[in-house]
């Protein structure tokens, strides 16, 4: 089990599927390895939605990645970030938090160009105080009808609110 704190600074890592303990990350990526068979990556991805809606993010890839376009962002997840960002392009996201926004074109643009899943976990440190969360793990995977061109990306993420991770935390760092 993965012990939490709130370290100073915020910080994460690409990692192997084995290393994340998160069910529904474990769920997503089973389902999509089933789907896709011997493709590079499943043509549709509803299949693995249906699976994990909640804690998915749906995202397009828009003109071969110039920008991403959130189609669907499941409640788990609306609620971890305050926000539904539905309907929302990456690069509106970017010019309003950068850092977080440029984070999300890397991962992106990793899966978009290489076709394959990429697996992350990450802590939020108190250099994000309004964060809801503190850490997290997530299956970056892609989808596309055409095997050599990733069309739509499914993020599947859980994410360990503040108040879930330490109870007794004091008020002052709860959000």
């Amino acid at each position: 089990m993965v012990d939490f704190w709130i370290p100073q600074t915020s910080s994460g890592e690409i990692t192997d599927i084995a290393q994340l303990e998160a069910a529904v990350v474990q769920r997503a990526d089973a389902h999509w390895k089933r789907l896709k068979g011997a493709r590079r990556f499943p043509p549709d991805p509803d299949g693995v939605l249906e699976q994990v809606a909640s804690n998915a993010i749906l995202v397009q890839v828009l003109q071969d990645g110039a920008d991403y376009e959130y189609l669907k962002v499941g409640d788990a997840l609306v609620a971890g970030f305050r926000e539904d960002f539905s309907g929302r392009r990456l690069g509106d996201i970017i010019a309003t938090t950068p850092r977080f926004g440029l984070g999300l074109r890397m991962l992106y643009e990793m899966v978009r160009s290489g076709g394959e899943p990429l697996y992350y976990r990450g802590w939020v440190g108190a250099d994000m105080p309004d964060a809801q969360f503190i850490y997290y793990e997530s299956a970056v995977l892609p989808f596309g009808r055409d095997e050599a061109k990733v069309d739509h990306i499914v993020v599947t993420s859980m994410l360990v609110l503040r108040d879930q991770a330490y109870p007794a935390m004091p008020q002052n760092l709860r959000v």
